[in-house]
């Protein structure tokens, strides 16, 4: 379950449970209000009914009090019936409509005694509860109809609240997936006093923080690989010359200049790979783009590499569809179509075969390097164009886990994009797109 769900469920039971206890709060307020106010009018009664008694003991006329009583009986509810005592004993009065209950437990009593003449009421429990019940029964209804009000006010409350506060984790969150990517420098809404503002302010600056750490490593890898080409460069030129000279050397010495000059120049090519790349991550490369027709490139570099092909026992085949130019740098992408081709004519075993489609139309230009090697396996098309990254048949046919990152690297540079998946059939399918015109 997604925080927004968690979020707004939580804040709609929490203003459920509160709604409910005051709910529950207010109801049991308003009972003891009614229990109250009927107490009143009870005793008021019974102050009526003894004040009666006096006059009546005063006038000397024993029938006031038992009409007064008659009266009070028959047309209050919630007096079941009445006694009067004027001197005779405790004798009911009549009342109209009203019989005396057998069971005693449903009424009341309530004794009033004046210094002559005294009276028993008894007042009806069942006519006091339906009254209290139908007073309840409208607050209930109120309450009922404001709980729903205020459900409705707090959910849309609580979906307010969770949508805010989830966009800024989800802003944040972002952040942190571009800061993952490389994207250093990336920065968020930090704005507010709360723990989500402090967090955000921290992933801010830990951003510029590994931007800065970024820069400067680019800069070292830029200065390194910038003074190392020139030695390398000459160490592989006096190697040549030395080989040159094989009469003044043993073989085995000549064994050794030729160990030499191998590997300076695969360090070099290495140095200049680096320095590319960082030329491109620095904004430093420079796209000198021009009209060209891709398709002529495509089948340049393919023939630029048909010999090394058929040297290994290989098919090379180009397939072409679509007319015209596009807007692009030939040096540039003809490295990165290079760099495809080597990869595929060297990870094909003998016998294999690699296709090269090039298609240009629809304003884009696409070209696509198949090969029947080894193929993917998965996860591996996540992470190979990243420097420095090989994948599972790289080990044995060398290489520095460069050429992609400049093939990805140079698509971006066109504002295209490069990418990787297993073949229909086996081995790997390699391409690059670019707009056709920027």
């Amino acid at each position: 379950m997604k925080l927004f769900h968690k979020l707004s469920a939580a804040l709609m039971a929490a203003a459920l449970a509160a709604a409910l206890l005051l709910s529950a709060i207010f109801f049991s307020f308003q009972n003891r209000t009614v229990r109250a106010a009927q107490q009143a009018r009870l005793d008021a009664l019974a102050q009526s009914v003894s004040a009666m008694l006096g006059e009546a003991e005063l006038a000397g006329d024993p029938l006031m009090a038992v009409d007064y009583l008659s009266g009070v009986c028959s047309s209050k509810q919630e007096v079941a019936w009445c006694d009067v005592d004027i001197g005779r004993g405790p004798r009911p009065v009549r009342t109209a409509g009203k019989t005396a209950p057998h069971k005693k437990e449903f009424v009341i009593p309530k004794e009033i005694r004046g210094k002559k003449f005294s009276a028993r009421i008894y007042f009806s429990v069942q006519a006091l509860e339906e009254e209290r019940r139908g007073a309840l029964a409208g607050v209930g209804h109120d309450l009922a109809a404001a709980f729903l009000v205020a459900m409705a006010v707090a959910a849309l409350l609580g979906l307010l609240l969770a949508r805010r506060l989830t966009r800024r984790l989800r802003r944040l969150a972002a952040e942190a997936a571009e800061v993952g990517e490389g994207k250093f420098g990336a920065k968020t809404d930090a704005s507010g006093s709360d723990e989500v503002a402090e967090l955000a302010a921290a992933l801010n600056a830990m951003s510029d923080r590994l931007l800065e750490l970024e820069t400067m490593k680019k800069n070292f890898t830029a200065s390194v690989t910038h003074e190392l080409r020139s030695p390398l460069g000459v160490i592989e030129t006096y190697a040549a010359l030395l080989l040159k000279e094989k009469e003044n050397f043993r073989p085995e010495d000549l064994e050794v200049f030729t160990r030499i000059k191998e590997n300076a120049g695969r360090l070099a090519n290495f140095v200049t790979a680096m320095l590319d790349l960082a030329k491109i991550e620095r904004g430093k490369m420079e796209l000198r783009a021009a009209r060209e027709d891709p398709l002529a490139l495509a089948r340049d570099a393919a023939d630029f590499l048909r010999p090394k092909a058929e040297e290994k026992g290989l098919t090379l085949a180009v397939e072409a569809a679509g007319a015209g130019e596009a807007l692009l740098d030939r040096e540039l992408l003809t490295h990165a179509l290079t760099n495809l081709l080597s990869n595929a004519i060297k990870f094909t075993p003998e016998g294999g075969a690699v296709t090269v489609r090039a298609r240009l139309g629809g304003g884009k230009f696409r070209v696509e390097v198949q090969d029947t090697g080894p193929g993917l396996k998965e996860g591996e098309p996540d992470k190979l164009f990243a420097p420095f990254s090989q994948g599972s048949a790289a080990p044995g046919h060398g290489g520095t886990g460069l050429g992609l990152a400049l093939v990805k690297s140079i698509a971006e540079l066109h504002k295209g994009s490069a990418g990787c998946a297993p073949a229909p059939g086996g081995g790997a399918l390699f391409w690059i797109e670019i707009p056709s015109s920027n």
